[in-house]
Protein backbone atom coordinates (compact mmCIF):
# COMPACT_ATOMS: atom_id res chain seq x y z
CA UNK A 1 0.00 0.00 0.00
CA UNK A 2 0.98 3.65 -0.67
CA UNK A 3 0.60 6.32 1.66
CA UNK A 4 -1.83 9.00 0.80
CA UNK A 5 -1.56 12.80 0.28
CA UNK A 6 -0.47 13.25 3.79
CA UNK A 7 2.16 10.57 3.91
CA UNK A 8 -0.07 8.21 6.35
CA UNK A 9 -0.23 4.76 5.42
CA UNK A 10 -3.79 3.25 5.79
CA UNK A 11 -4.01 1.15 9.39
CA UNK A 12 -4.16 -2.00 7.50
CA UNK A 13 -0.86 -1.46 6.53
CA UNK A 14 0.47 -0.01 9.69
CA UNK A 15 -0.97 -3.22 11.38
CA UNK A 16 2.53 -5.30 9.97
CA UNK A 17 4.70 -2.69 11.88
CA UNK A 18 2.84 -3.67 15.46
CA UNK A 19 5.25 -5.52 17.37
CA UNK A 20 4.57 -6.88 20.78
CA UNK A 21 6.55 -5.46 24.20
CA UNK A 22 7.18 -7.09 27.24
CA UNK A 23 5.88 -4.98 30.16
CA UNK A 24 7.05 -6.19 33.70
CA UNK A 25 4.41 -8.08 35.83
CA UNK A 26 4.27 -5.08 38.35
CA UNK A 27 3.54 -2.96 35.76
CA UNK A 28 0.75 -4.35 34.28
CA UNK A 29 -0.64 -5.20 37.82
CA UNK A 30 -0.60 -1.72 38.10
CA UNK A 31 -3.45 -0.98 35.26
CA UNK A 32 -5.42 -3.96 36.07
CA UNK A 33 -8.83 -2.21 36.69
CA UNK A 34 -10.50 -5.47 36.41
CA UNK A 35 -10.04 -8.89 37.65
CA UNK A 36 -12.98 -11.53 38.51
CA UNK A 37 -12.10 -14.34 40.88
CA UNK A 38 -11.35 -17.50 39.59
CA UNK A 39 -13.43 -20.36 39.75
CA UNK A 40 -11.58 -23.27 41.86
CA UNK A 41 -11.66 -26.24 39.76
CA UNK A 42 -13.41 -29.10 41.08
CA UNK A 43 -11.11 -32.03 39.72
CA UNK A 44 -8.57 -30.04 42.43
CA UNK A 45 -10.24 -29.65 44.91
CA UNK A 46 -8.27 -29.65 48.42
CA UNK A 47 -4.83 -29.16 46.27
CA UNK A 48 -2.84 -25.94 45.74
CA UNK A 49 -0.70 -24.74 42.78
CA UNK A 50 0.66 -22.04 41.07
CA UNK A 51 0.28 -21.33 36.95
CA UNK A 52 2.64 -18.72 35.23
CA UNK A 53 1.22 -17.60 32.16
CA UNK A 54 1.94 -15.34 28.92
CA UNK A 55 -0.46 -12.85 28.50
CA UNK A 56 -1.03 -10.62 25.60
CA UNK A 57 -2.62 -7.38 26.50
CA UNK A 58 -4.43 -6.05 23.31
CA UNK A 59 -3.54 -1.57 23.54
CA UNK A 60 -7.02 -1.32 24.29
CA UNK A 61 -6.86 -3.50 27.93
CA UNK A 62 -8.60 -6.77 26.59
CA UNK A 63 -6.08 -9.95 27.52
CA UNK A 64 -5.87 -11.31 23.68
CA UNK A 65 -4.40 -14.64 24.52
CA UNK A 66 -3.04 -16.11 27.08
CA UNK A 67 -0.46 -19.25 27.29
CA UNK A 68 0.60 -21.40 29.89
CA UNK A 69 4.48 -21.56 30.64
CA UNK A 70 4.83 -24.07 33.86
CA UNK A 71 3.09 -25.01 37.21
CA UNK A 72 0.22 -26.85 37.90
CA UNK A 73 -1.68 -28.48 35.10
CA UNK A 74 -4.96 -28.99 37.49
CA UNK A 75 -5.14 -25.07 37.69
CA UNK A 76 -4.19 -24.62 34.34
CA UNK A 77 -7.28 -24.25 32.24
CA UNK A 78 -9.34 -22.44 34.88
CA UNK A 79 -6.11 -19.76 35.00
CA UNK A 80 -6.06 -19.06 31.23
CA UNK A 81 -9.95 -19.03 31.18
CA UNK A 82 -9.84 -16.47 34.23
CA UNK A 83 -7.34 -14.46 33.41
CA UNK A 84 -8.95 -13.72 29.80
CA UNK A 85 -11.74 -12.19 31.51
CA UNK A 86 -9.43 -9.67 32.86
CA UNK A 87 -9.28 -5.67 31.88
CA UNK A 88 -6.28 -3.33 31.77
CA UNK A 89 -6.28 0.36 31.74
CA UNK A 90 -5.69 0.77 27.80
CA UNK A 91 -2.10 2.21 25.83
CA UNK A 92 -2.15 5.28 24.48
Amino acid sequence: MTPDASGNKAPEAAMDSIEPVAVSEATERSLLTEQPALAYPDKAKGQQGTVVLQVLIGRDGTVQDAKFLQGSLAFARVAIDGVKQWKFKPTP
